[in-house]
């Protein structure tokens, strides 16, 4: 690691942040292949992966604007705390309710609790990584820290995950995959919650004084709205985020689907190329608090572009040897692109407006990802009846790695 990093985790709230969040983060991974898996098994079609994803970004947009508010009155701290405590609560239940009822209605109503504490963890997340980073010039080192951290654990989550959750490994044991990974991933939440008790911070970014954010689903947009438009590099940021998601929920809803249903790749091997790609995006946070500091901007518009241009990667070929490079640029550009999104985010938001602010960025992320993986999924399926699933798959992928670009292309021409 190197030294400036090794300087930063000696501040004891910088380490602890980071670490809670990396244990965090492997959980969260390892939770997204124990429901792969899961799919996997009882899962027919594009669709239902479809409904899955819905069900995991929604809450964004259901409850965001609230948790934003809620986290801009009160202690960043034990919000975070108190979230990661439910969530893990929330993850431990999953298998119990899906073998007594075998209805994936249960499984979909216990993503949705677990990512509904995930956004307000998220938005309080937000004011306590501006308080520790100290200055806003360091606030893009400190993302680049975390993420470098995170990464690693989400490269070794995804990896693991996909090997602890493979329907072959706990047959003689009594138990599916997907519940021993469920299992897993809850008791790094608690352990999470437990690591961020220790966090020794104070100050209005940590306890906002005097703020009296309405606790309002309509006001609190309506005020996050207000602010993002009075600072241009905000708003143009939301159309960042937009085109970011749009290209994960191709990804997820086109290119994974290709994976397991054409490619006839299993859970472990999808294991190998989500590890591939976690390492791309522990290489991408290690550059970002490299070139991101004063110039986020820039190479946010840059990793759109080179993500778009994965997607014609995943159309060409199902070899998963062939993808590996893909999935680690890929990777590379995902990180950079998201840590400039936040670093520049909580670098021109003010302390009372935080919260509600990334949250409507949240939404956005949310509502373009949920739109894509719902139509496309749809969309594709029809389509298929018509050119086949193969072709409908490679089609759709084209079709919005092109969009994407053409968005750039006249994005620049119009500067």
């Amino acid at each position: 690691m190197p030294i400036q990093e090794v300087k930063l985790l000696k501040d004891r709230n910088v380490a602890i942040l980071t670490f809670s969040q990396a244990i965090s983060q492997l959980g969260d991974r390892i939770n997204n292949m124990a429901i792969l898996g899961l799919l996997g098994l009882h899962a027919t079609g594009s669709t239902e992966y479809g409904f899955l994803a819905f069900w995991t970004v929604i809450p964004v947009a259901v409850f965001g604007p609230i948790a934003g508010a809620i986290s801009d009155r009160f202690n960043r701290k034990y919000l975070m705390a108190f979230a990661d405590v439910m969530r893990g609560l929330i993850v431990l239940s999953i298998p119990f309710l899906f073998k007594s009822t075998g209805k994936m209605v249960v499984v979909y109503a216990s993503v949705f609790a677990v990512f509904t504490f995930t956004v307000l963890f998220n938005s309080a997340k937000n004011g306590v990584v501006v308080h520790v980073a100290g200055s806003r010039d360091r606030i893009a080192v400190i993302n680049g820290l975390m993420s470098f951290w995170g990464r690693i654990a989400t490269g070794l989550g995804i990896l693991f995950g996909g090997i602890i959750s493979d329907e072959h490994l706990w047959k003689g044991f009594g138990y599916e995959g997907w519940e021993v990974g469920l299992t897993v991933d809850s008791l790094t939440f608690f352990a999470s919650a437990f690591l961020l008790i220790f966090l020794a911070v104070s100050g209005e970014y940590i306890k906002p004084t005097g703020n009296r954010a309405k606790i309002h689903y309509i006001a609190a947009i309506k005020e996050a709205i207000n602010f993002v438009r009075q600072r241009k590099i905000l708003l143009h940021s939301l159309m960042a985020a937009a085109l970011i998601s749009l290209v994960g929920g191709a990804t997820y809803i086109l290119g994974i689907v290709k994976l397991q249903k054409i490619g006839h790749t299993s859970t472990s091997q999808l294991g190998v190329a989500g590890g591939i790609y976690g390492l791309g995006l522990f290489l991408g946070s290690y550059l970002a608090g490299r070139v991101l500091p004063s110039r986020e901007y820039k190479h946010l518009w840059n990793s759109i572009f080179f993500l778009a241009l994965s997607l014609f990667g995943l159309a060409l070929t199902t070899n998963l040897w062939l993808l590996l490079p893909i999935a680690a640029a890929g990777g590379v550009f995902t990180s950079i692109g998201f840590i400039a999104l936040d670093s520049i985010f909580q670098k021109y938001s003010t302390a009372d407006y935080l919260g509600r602010v990334v949250i409507l960025k949240d939404i956005v992320n949310a509502l373009t990802f949920t739109s894509t993986v719902l139509i496309l999924g749809r969309w594709n399926d029809i389509l298929a009846s018509y050119v086949g699933f193969a072709n409908a798959l490679n089609i759709n992928l084209v079709a919005i790695g092109s969009f994407v670009i053409l968005v750039l292309l006249i994005r620049r021409l119009l500067r």
